[in-house]
This record gives C-alpha cells, sequence and structure tokens, in this order.
C-alpha cells in the first residue's frame, strides 16, 4: 500500500493495461503522481485495480477505495481499448453494444465517479481519450469512427458543465499506432511512410500530451488534441 500523505497527488488512469494507458501512468508518476491503474486486467500503476469500467457500480467502489487509500483524485484519464471492425451491415447488434459501452460506456462511468468530488474541490482535470478515427474516413472503420467519435461529443459537453467548477476536460484523438497500421488501418493503405513524418507517433508522445493537459494547459477547454504525425490535418 502507498503511503498517503497531505502532498500527495493522485491521479486515476482507466484503461492502464493498454500501451497508451500504461505509457499515461508512467509518466503521471515521473511527474510526481501517485497513481491507481485501472482495467480488466493487471494493469501498470502505484496500485492496480482489475475491474470493468462498462459496470458503473463496480468502478465506483473502486473509486471510493482509491480516495480512501490515497485521497482526493486531482487527475482522471480514460483511454479505452476495445477494437472492432466491420463493413457497414456486418456488425452485429451485441459487437456495437460492446464498442460503444467500452468507449462511451466507460468514459462516462469514469466521469461520474470521479469528478463530482473535483468539482466540489474546485480543481480537477480530466482527459479523454478518443481516435484519429473520429476524425478521418477509413473503409471498414465506421463503426470504431462512430464509438470513438462520441467521445469527442460528450467532452465538449461534459466541458462545459464543469469548468465554472474549476475542473478542466479535454480530449485526445490518439493517432495510428504501428499495429494498426499492419492491420490496414492507415492513410493510403497503412503504410507507415505514408504519415509525413515517416513514422506513428509513440505511446510516450501521447503520453507527453496528456502531461502537457495536467500541467501546462489550464487555458484549454473542451479541445481535441491530436497527437498523430500529421495522419489528420
Amino acid at each position: 500500500m502507498v503511503a498517503r500523505s497531505p502532498e500527495i497527488k493522485v491521479a486515476v488512469v482507466v484503461g492502464a493495461a493498454g500501451a497508451v494507458g500504461a505509457a499515461v501512468v508512467e509518466r503521471l508518476r515521473a511527474d510526481g503522481f501517485t497513481v491507481a491503474g485501472l482495467d480488466v486486467e493487471a494493469a501498470a500503476g502505484d496500485r492496480q485495480f482489475v475491474v470493468d469500467a462498462t459496470d458503473r457500480g463496480a468502478l465506483t467502489a473502486v473509486v471510493e477505495e482509491v480516495r480512501r487509500e490515497l485521497g482526493l483524485v486531482s487527475v482522471l484519464v480514460v483511454a479505452p481499448r476495445e477494437r472492432d471492425v466491420a463493413p457497414i451491415g456486418e456488425m452485429v447488434r451485441s459487437r456495437w453494444q460492446t464498442l460503444l459501452h467500452a468507449h462511451l460506456g466507460a468514459t462516462t462511468n469514469a466521469c461520474a465517479a470521479v469528478v463530482p468530488a473535483m468539482v466540489g474541490a474546485g480543481a480537477g482535470t480530466v482527459v479523454i481519450m478518443s481516435s484519429w478515427l473520429a476524425l478521418a474516413g477509413i473503409p471498414g472503420e465506421a463503426y470504431q469512427a462512430a464509438a470513438t467519435g462520441t467521445l469527442l461529443s460528450f467532452t465538449k459537453g461534459f466541458a462545459m458543465e464543469v469548468a465554472p467548477a474549476g475542473v478542466r476536460v479535454n480530449c485526445v484523438a490518439v493517432g495510428p499506432t504501428a499495429s494498426e497500421l499492419e492491420q490496414g488501418a492507415g492513410p493510403a493503405g497503412g503504410s507507415r511512410v505514408d504519415l509525413p513524418l515517416g513514422r506513428c507517433a509513440t505511446p510516450e508522445e501521447v503520453a507527453d500530451t496528456v502531461a502537457f493537459l495536467v500541467k501546462d494547459g489550464d487555458f484549454y477547454v473542451g479541445q481535441v488534441f491530436e497527437p498523430s504525425a500529421g495522419a489528420v490535418v
């Protein structure tokens, strides 16, 4: 168990077992945060919790445990990992619902569990991870684009709701990863060399964007940031 002190800075990262989530955990730890990593499997973090974020009751219980052990959460990062690809008409309803719950459901559950206490304290930072696919038209990715695109709209509406209470909400539309490009989900057929930089953004570079919003982004509210190596321009 991590020792609690009045000066401790606490962050919760939902989706901490993914490559981007794990990189965010390590960056926040390097910046002095004690991080609770939440995911459906063992994740990175000073404290790890196995929980399904689509289950609001279970997630709320975990967040309460984090508060009891570590103190008030000042940073929330939500990085959903679910991915499903199918042409229009071939995505059965159960798969589509799973995809939507994994992105919009998990994100709204996390915000409902964490943000009210931030509002009460008059301060907090929320970073919601979406995808570059929500901003770019890629054949076969319409369902993924729709599921992640809901997070752009949610970010803007929720940001306006809680900004007067001192809580900043922004979105990071994560660019294509190496695994996505290898599966053909990329510009002009999915080659790294088609990106302006000739490479993908790394999870660590995405984590740098999160760190900027946490430390230096006081001016930004309801904005969408795109660490995509130029995949979306």
